[in-house]
């Protein structure tokens, strides 16, 4: 694919326009739903609809537009056959619900894809979803030093929350809280490595500390876990920047140190008591109560082995064994019961022909990506999240950088040229 010049002036402009829009819509996204509706929106589907509306004038007064990937034809193989469930689905509403869902989120990866080909316009994007992850973990400490737990966040919405001492933000359960925190922190250590200035680099050394702080507040195991995997990017950085000087890894590795004793030190005792229990919870107990809704689940998948009970009927089918409208918490026993053995292949397929293509990949680049997915597969085996906006955006972040470029400020993608030959990443 060639890079080819904007046709005009204004369409170079709504292209930078819609870029700035998108960056708000990912900087949202870890706390969007804690602040009010904007005219019946939450704040970053409001930003997503007008970066949406803005990129089709651009391509209007372009002209052109990129060709898809491999992997966006996957995505959408996957979610046609989540589509597909409709004529089979053991409750419709909630299919058409999903549909509509899945509708947003390709709408949002293809938004990626036509802004953020340049390696430079990728960095602008992680550090949106970095920062905003930032945002999250600041005003989870803030519930925690004025003792506003997750109890009485829900208690306000309405609902009951039987643990008292764990802390979140209004709108997010503290376990997919956990989880979008902790996919910031490999994003954070690329951003490291890519130091753009000592100021930017304080910025995300505080954030690093502040989202580790954060994730032990909220209490959750499946985020704790996930932060475990999601460090292993820093040795992985350390070692492939030989632009630092000894001074500089020493003090980046006194800082990761400093930043692990202090949050420590800082989490209540609630926290590690409840940390303390992952062993035997996994080995003896059922996992608040998963193991039951999983084996509900399973008894599901043996009635409807082939086309499943349709998308997002998981709850609606368990609610007869269990007397409880629980959504699957597994994200690949969810995709299994409700689509079916062929759409957890397609969904497999989906993340093998991913993993397959980070091979391909720079070196930084490809241990990001690795260690990303890796603390997603380990979060989301506790979560159901293959519909939910960090999940799309993993996808379509991954699309995009697969065939970043350098950095250029527009570029539209002609489909009448040849591709160039590939970009050597650094060594």
């Amino acid at each position: 694919m060639l890079v080819a010049a904007p046709s005009s002036s204004l369409a170079a402009s709504l292209d930078a326009l819609a870029y700035r829009v998108l960056c708000a819509f990912i900087f949202c996204m870890p706390w969007e739903d804690a602040v009010p509706m904007m005219g019946g929106f939450v704040i970053g589907r409001l930003f997503g609809l007008v970066a949406f509306t803005i990129v089709l004038l651009r391509i209007g007064a372009a002209r052109e537009a990129r060709p898809l990937t491999t992997p966006h034809y996957w995505m959408l193989a996957w979610t046609g056959w989540a589509a597909f469930s409709i004529l089979w689905t053991v409750d419709v509403n909630m299919t058409v619900t999903r549909i509509g869902t899945y509708a947003q989120l390709l709408a949002a990866v293809w938004l990626i894809w036509e802004l953020a080909g340049s390696r430079r316009r990728m960095e602008g994007l992680f550090q949106s979803y970095v920062f905003g992850a930032g945002v999250a973990s600041l005003w989870t400490i803030n519930n925690f030093m004025i003792g506003q737990t997750a109890a009485k966040l829900a208690a306000s919405e309405g609902k009951t929350v039987w643990e008292t001492t764990r802390y979140t933000i209004p709108g997010f359960n503290e376990n997919d809280l956990g989880l979008m925190l902790a996919l910031s922190i490999p994003m954070t250590f690329y951003l490291l490595a890519s130091r753009r200035g000592r100021m930017l680099s304080i910025l995300y050394w505080l954030q690093l500390g502040a989202s580790i702080t954060a994730i032990l507040l909220t209490g959750s195991r499946g985020g704790l876990i996930s932060a475990v995997i999601a460090l292993t990017m820093f040795p992985l950085t350390l070692s492939h920047l030989p632009q630092w000087s000894t001074r500089s890894k020493v003090a980046a590795a006194l800082a990761c140190i400093l930043i692990v004793v202090s949050v420590s030190a800082f989490a209540p005792e609630s926290s590690w008591r409840r940390f303390s229990q992952t062993g035997s919870e996994m080995t003896e107990g059922t996992m608040t109560h998963r193991t039951v809704i999983w084996a509900a689940g399973l008894a599901a998948f043996r009635d409807h082995a082939f086309l499943g009970v349709g998308s997002g009927s998981y709850a609606t089918t368990v609610l007869r064994a269990v007397d409880v409208y629980y959504v699957a918490h597994n994200t690949f026993l969810s995709v299994l019961v409700e689509l079916g053995v062929l759409g957890e292949l397609l969904f497999l397929m989906l993340l093998a022909v991913m993993f397959t293509s980070i091979l391909r990949m720079p070196k930084l680049e490809r241990r990001l990506w690795t260690v990303l997915f890796l603390t997603w597969a380990v979060g989301v085996s506790a979560l159901t999240w293959e519909y939910r906006k960090p999940t799309w955006l993993l996808f379509g972040l991954f699309a995009a950088h697969l065939c970043a470029r350098g950095a250029e400020k527009f570029y539209v993608v002609s489909r009448r040229t040849p591709a160039p030959e590939p970009v050597r990443g650094r060594a």
